[in-house]
């Protein structure tokens, strides 16, 4: 068995060879720099790398969710309590936090505004609002607690039919 036609490839005519493994072999094809023929991982991994880092960064709320209630973390440390508004507009809590100071040179404003979606079955009107060391604490509790219950079977597998003409 030769070698040469492995080693003499190059050389044969383009127009006569399979274009896809044609492109395959050019170094500088698209198809090597397409993010989908490369591996898929790495791919996958640098799309979301980006937004797990600015998540991280710019996140100024945590998120608690259990079975009986929602709770929201907010860190309003540049905020007294005068300076912020909770209130609720329809199935949907609103945080606005606005303070003006006037110096020498000018007025330093600064304001913040964050919505949060209650889920179903948090109404309104069961949100509590807690301030503690510059800590904002939201509280949605469940309009009733889930209760457990038993579910009947029923059994369609009985002979019986009812469509009888």
């Amino acid at each position: 068995m030769s070698l040469a036609p492995y080693w003499f490839r190059h050389l044969r005519n383009l127009a006569t060879r399979d274009p896809i493994a044609r492109a395959f072999e050019d170094p500088f094809s698209v198809f090597m720099r397409d993010p989908f023929f490369r591996d898929p991982v790495k791919f996958i991994k640098a799309a979301t790398a980006p937004i797990e880092h600015v998540e991280g960064v710019y996140s100024d709320h945590e998120l608690k969710i259990d079975g009986k209630k929602v709770e929201v973390h907010l860190d309003v440390q540049n905020f007294t309590p005068d300076q912020i508004q909770v209130k609720t507009v329809g199935n949907e809590i609103m945080v606005e936090g606005k303070k003006e100071i006037k110096k020498e040179d000018g007025w330093t404003r600064s304001h913040f505004e964050r919505r949060f979606l209650l889920p179903d079955g948090f109404p309104p009107e069961r949100v509590e609002c807690h301030l503690d060391k510059g800590k904002l604490k939201l509280i949605a509790f469940r309009a009733e607690p889930l209760e457990e219950r038993s579910i009947p079977i029923q059994d369609k597998s009985s002979g019986s039919s009812e469509n009888k003409s």
